[in-house]
């Protein structure tokens, strides 16, 4: 295989890349793994038929941890020819990536024995072409993630609002942001330490992942702020219906302060409602007008809602 061969699938393959979306990046690892390689290897199987008069080729992964394996290219052609070939690629300790080639006839499979070297190096030189891409994908993945709750972090949130406001604002719908804090969350550390702070942090953003649509999305936005994306929300009303079920449910949420006496703590929370285009059309505003607007109800008292009125602002000291 030449290397004309070889940089133009590195090209395609850098191509795809590119614009893997951001769904992509929510799944398993080893899913995410086949993904990119499934896509990426058609490109492969076409090289291969032209170069090699390879016609049935069947790709698979298989991760010796897991036990796991799944086909990532498989051909449309089907034999039950024994004039088969097996190339076998370790991309690390626990991920292997098995090549089985079906011969078209003897003097075809004598054809393929005779370039198993040029083959094999091939076949390892995109590999670990792939699973780099892969990694890189993975770090990716820990930048756009918080470390502690597992949800998406501020710079996830920008990347997904600058694809979405324009969508909606063509389309003419409301999107509702809902500023989540924890009230007295510093007396939680204060009075016990960080990993009960912790276990507040999981017990919310795991309530949340719960409680809203798969359509909408739950971003970690500061140490113990959330905001909880709501696409097309009809009107502001479901918005209220929503942050006050939010509000009840976690305040009936007990979580576990030690394990032998089975003290539990109850913590409440207090959140602020901005309207897209309504309150705010650009992200720095969403975040200022949410943010405003959870201040007003935390100045109400605990457990309170607040939706962002310009008209009723004047409470904030926001110096």
């Amino acid at each position: 295989m030449s290397n004309t061969m070889i940089n133009s699938f590195k090209q395609a393959l850098e191509e795809k890349q590119k614009n893997l979306s951001s769904s992509e990046l929510s799944i398993n690892n080893d899913k995410r793994l086949i993904k990119i390689f499934s896509d990426s290897l058609k490109y492969l199987a076409i090289s291969l038929k032209n170069s090699y008069e390879i016609n049935i080729i069947d790709i698979s992964f298989f991760n010796k941890k897991n036990k796991y394996s799944d086909y990532i290219y498989k051909s449309e052609n089907n034999t039950n020819s024994n004039l088969l070939i097996d190339y076998k690629i370790s991309l690390s300790h626990n991920i292997e990536i098995i090549y089985e080639i079906t011969a078209n006839d003897r003097k075809h499979y004598k054809k393929l024995k005779n370039n198993y070297e040029i083959l094999i190096t091939t076949f390892d030189i995109i590999s670990q072409t792939l699973y780099n891409k892969y990694l890189e994908e993975c770090i990716k993945q820990l930048s756009l993630k918080d470390q502690i709750t597992g949800l998406y972090n501020r710079k996830y949130l920008e990347l997904y609002l600058d694809k979405i406001l324009s969508l909606s604002k063509r389309e003419n719908k409301k999107i509702a942001f809902l500023k989540i804090g924890i009230d007295k969350f510093k007396a939680v550390i204060d009075e016990f330490d960080y990993k009960i702070g912790d276990k507040v942090l999981i017990s919310l953003s795991n309530l949340l992942k719960n409680i809203v649509r798969k359509s909408d999305i739950v971003v970690k936005i500061d140490s113990d702020e959330f905001l909880v994306v709501l696409q097309n929300i009809g009107n502001e009303e479901n918005a209220k219906m929503l942050a006050q079920k939010i509000i009840e449910s976690f305040a009936e949420k007990p979580i576990i302060v030690n394990n032998e006496t089975t003290q539990t703590l109850f913590k409440t929370i207090c959140i602020g409602i901005s309207l897209f285009p309504d309150n705010a059309d650009t992200i720095e505003e969403i975040l200022r007008t949410s943010d405003n607007a959870l201040y007003e109800a935390k100045n109400q008292g605990r457990s309170r809602f607040f939706l962002y009125n310009d008209r009723k602002m004047h409470t904030i000291d926001l110096f």
